[in-house]
């Protein structure tokens, strides 16, 4: 998958001491929202994959690349927080990036209960 990371989402994670990212994506198992992606502390889980975007290490999940696709942009905008933003449109905002110890996947069935 090809990640980039604009300008102000580069400052962003450097100024925070988040050198080592992980884009993630889980299956949430409800009805209205699918797939939940996010920004996680840089912990390499299996199946993960790693480039190197811009002196910052990107990690992401094979389900990041599955949902998302062959490209994804990691960019900041003040009043709206971290965003990653897909060919198709933006998939997350209002991000902040999330502790090592959330599990990337796994959830619960609550559609139709």
């Amino acid at each position: 998958m090809n990640v980039s990371i604009t300008a102000a989402a580069h400052t962003y994670l450097s100024e925070r001491g988040h050198e080592v990212v992980r884009i993630a994506a889980k299956d949430t198992y409800e009805c209205s929202t699918m797939v939940e992606y996010f920004i996680q502390e840089g912990i390499v889980e299996a199946g993960d994959q790693t480039v190197d975007v811009e002196g910052l290490t990107v990690i992401y999940n094979e389900k990041a690349e599955a949902e998302i696709g062959n490209e994804v942009k990691v960019d900041y905008v003040p009043s709206q927080g971290l965003k990653l933003v897909a060919p198709t449109g933006v998939l997350a905002y209002a991000q902040r990036v999330r502790s090592s110890s959330m599990p990337a996947d796994g959830g619960d069935s609550r559609c139709g209960r």
